[in-house]
């Protein structure tokens, strides 16, 4: 008689649960073959083995039931190669998403430890890299509440035109309002891109000198910090250049209270 095995030993041969294997049963996708006569007990043979290995394959490699079920009732050596093909570039853009993701908290990680270390200070530093910022025009005086709606329109441009972002936002400030002392009066809201797009309001921002500092506490209140800064750059032996940026570092996805929000601010310099 051939070798049967129940549900229990089959699960624990293929390192899976019973309720997996209930469960792929009552779906249609892999089922007991043999049922004893006698008892009306069901039982799974040794050849399916090789069967179950092949569709725990097909799930590692992210297919739906369906799509197992499918592909099963179906298979030949095209579709298989079709299947694979398929999966692997899926794979393929998983691990890019993956790397990109990875980037991302790289570059968190610096910007908090470099908050831990230069909080309280203003400091000159230079930028090796150019970064790209799409932008999108603040409206009326310029205040929170244009500033979130700017944001808004700015990441809703972004995903329709399928742009390659960070999810890093801010604020850019120009060098008449500061020298008018208008130091919440936002003209562009701005979000920083992978790589430079075709679009008129995609900037870049050089690499040079910049003066860096940060403030604690809530958005309304960061053009204080952002005076100072202008200040210390007046005291040094350098000149402010064009604009002002404010990059958000900590917000309500990770403080509690907007007394804890961190802004990075940095002023060109030459």
């Amino acid at each position: 008689m051939a070798t049967l095995f129940t549900v229990g030993e089959m699960a624990k041969l293929s390192n899976i649960s019973k309720q997996t294997l209930i469960f792929y049963d009552r779906k249609g996708v892999f089922s007991p073959n043999y049922v004893d006569s006698d008892n009306g007990y069901r039982y799974y043979s040794a050849d399916q083995l090789e069967l179950l290995d092949n569709i725990l394959i097909l799930k590692e490699m992210g297919l739906s039931l369906e799509e197992i079920k499918s592909f099963m009732e179906n298979r030949s050596v095209e579709l298989a190669l079709s299947l694979m093909r398929e999966q692997k570039q899926k794979m393929e853009q998983r691990m890019e998403r993956i790397w990109k993701l990875q980037k991302k908290l790289d570059d968190k990680i610096e910007v908090l430890e470099a908050f831990r270390k230069d909080e309280k200070r203003i400091v000159f530093l230079e930028k090796t890299e150019p970064e790209y910022l799409l932008l999108e025009s603040v409206d009326g005086c310029g205040d929170l509440l244009q500033q979130d709606l700017a944001q808004k329109r700015l990441l809703r441009r972004a995903k329709r035109e399928n742009y390659p972002y960070y999810y890093q936002i801010g604020a850019m400030y120009s060098r008449e309002s500061m020298d008018a002392g208008n130091w919440h009066q936002a003209s562009f809201m701005f979000l920083l891109l992978e790589k430079p797009v075709k679009d008129p309001l995609c900037m870049e921002k050089p690499p040079g000198l910049y003066a860096r500092g940060y403030h604690t506490g809530p958005y309304q209140e960061s053009g204080n910090t952002c005076r100072k800064v202008w200040e210390a750059v007046g005291k040094s032996d350098y000149r402010p250049g064009k604009y002002a940026l404010e990059y958000c570092i900590l917000d309500s996805l990770t403080s509690r209270s907007s007394k804890d929000y961190v802004t990075e601010i940095q002023i060109p310099v030459v």
